[in-house]
């Protein structure tokens, strides 16, 4: 199976969350537990949540967000991330380690 990124919802995505402790020069500044922080982890929740995934968060705070496959004997497949930057930060840190195309995700795992 050929799979397919929506590369503009993909870059709204980024453009999104890159806003979120946007700098003058262009970057963002997130730094962890900032107000920022915590909006740029609450946007975060919500696009995973919308994408009908199951969303945890453990005691300091890290967010788990859960797909069940098909297969429920099939292996997890497992991604990782931050959403904090540094200070004065890229527009795109802490957002491309690991940024798929949530809702491409969500619809064509079944």
């Amino acid at each position: 199976m050929m799979l397919k990124i929506n590369g503009q919802r993909l870059w709204t995505s980024l453009m999104a969350m890159a806003e979120i402790g946007a700098t003058a020069r262009g970057g963002s500044c997130r730094l962890a537990l900032s107000d920022e922080d915590r909006v740029g982890r609450e946007l975060f929740a919500h696009w995973c949540t919308e994408a009908g995934m199951s969303l945890s968060v453990d005691p300091i705070g890290n967010l788990f967000a859960r797909r069940p496959g098909s297969d429920p004997d099939a292996a997890p497949v497992m991604m990782g991330s931050h959403l904090d930057t540094q200070p004065k930060a890229g527009a795109l840190m802490g957002s491309t380690v690991c940024w798929p195309d949530w809702k491409w995700y969500a619809r064509s795992m079944t």
